[in-house]
């Protein structure tokens, strides 16, 4: 099998380019909505009655820094019904333009945060986002996107008297789990806040208990096998965390736990378990699982040997584009040719 860089300590001489080849999909929060990308964040909206209060009136063009006057017709916003203004903002504005609105007058100095209360989860983690990047018409402001962010989570941050253990307020799937493992990177790369590796660490933990994160387990794994942040490389944990992750259904877990069975590392040694993994991680589309399994096949490692497998296997992770398993069907052409008629056309070698 080839082998993972993060766990290059071990000395293996295969799985080389396992990270590379496959991203895993940000899991569906069980209680929040699917998490979305930078470009389909959610606008700001406003409560339909939001600028209709006895301020607003008491306020209408009383003073000339308190009015927005168009240049071609001299209307005041002011001059709005209360339910146009606020549909009209909700349609047209960005966070930035809600945050210059703000400054205009006195009363309009909680916009912003109204228009995250009103969104939900959405608007806070869309606002919250925009304000850690400096997007959606904001400048940067990671100290007021930290307050989002622990916000969100819905849980209070603990530590009990085992070092390195946490605890939390709120059961699984309490957490809103993005915002715990963004508050993670925050503190791990000092974005916002003092660096404290121990306190991303928690949070890291947090996303997985409390939120079901899988990214965070394969993560808390990495970090484990690769000692970042200076943490002590522990192969074991590295281990743990990936089982965690791979059982929940993370791709990228189950190959490496895969290794971890294979190679005996932080865990008993195991050809059949290293083969149960490789196996879940290839049919989930894994390529370079693929061709362990393939390899698998082939060497007769937890598996009746089968050159005739091996080869189906090394084909689809060829066609996935891996070379090493095009050199594998090279040295099994004969078998190949039997097995996939047509197989050397369809890969141009």
């Amino acid at each position: 099998v080839k082998p993972i860089p993060s766990l290059r300590f071990i000395g293996s001489t295969t799985y080389r380019h396992h990270h590379n080849l496959f991203t895993s999909l940000p899991p569906k929060h069980p209680k929040h909505p699917t998490i979305m990308t930078t470009s389909s964040f959610a606008s700001p909206s406003l409560p339909p009655l939001h600028f209709q209060s006895t301020e607003h009136s008491a306020e209408f063009s009383t003073s000339a820094k308190d009015e927005i006057t168009s240049s071609t017709n001299s209307i005041s916003l002011d001059a709005l019904p209360a339910e146009i203004l606020g549909q009209c903002l909700s349609a047209y504005a960005d966070w930035g333009d809600l945050a210059r609105l703000a400054t205009v007058k006195r009363s309009w100095s909680n916009l912003l945060r109204a228009a995250a209360s009103h969104g939900g989860h959405d608007s806070k983690w869309a606002l919250a986002c925009a304000l850690l990047d400096g997007t959606n018409g904001l400048a940067p402001n990671p100290r007021l996107a930290i307050d989002y962010l622990t916000e969100l989570t819905g849980v209070t941050l603990g530590q009990d008297d085992q070092a390195g253990s946490t605890t939390t307020e709120g059961g699984p799937g309490e957490c809103f789990a993005p915002a715990a493992r963004k508050l993670a990177t925050c503190y791990l790369n000092g974005n916002g806040v003092e660096q404290n590796n121990d306190v991303g660490i928690q949070w890291l933990r947090v996303a997985y208990a409390a939120g079901s994160d899988l990214d965070a387990a394969h993560e808390l794994g990495t970090i484990y096998e690769y000692g970042h942040h200076d943490v002590e490389i522990d192969v074991v944990s590295a281990a743990e965390w990936f089982r965690k992750s791979a059982e929940g259904g993370h791709v990228e877990g189950m190959a490496e736990y895969g290794l971890c069975c294979e190679l005996g590392c932080g865990r008993e040694q195991s050809d059949e378990e290293a083969m149960e993994w490789y196996t879940r991680a290839a049919e989930a589309g894994h390529v370079i699982a693929k061709y362990s399994v393939g390899e698998a096949f082939e060497e007769a490692r937890g598996v009746p040997q089968s050159d005739s497998e091996a080869c189906i296997w090394y084909f689809k992770a060829a066609v996935d584009g891996d070379e090493d398993s095009k050199k594998a069907l090279m040295r099994l052409r004969d078998i190949a040719r039997i097995v996939l008629p047509g197989w050397e056309g369809t890969l141009n070698v």
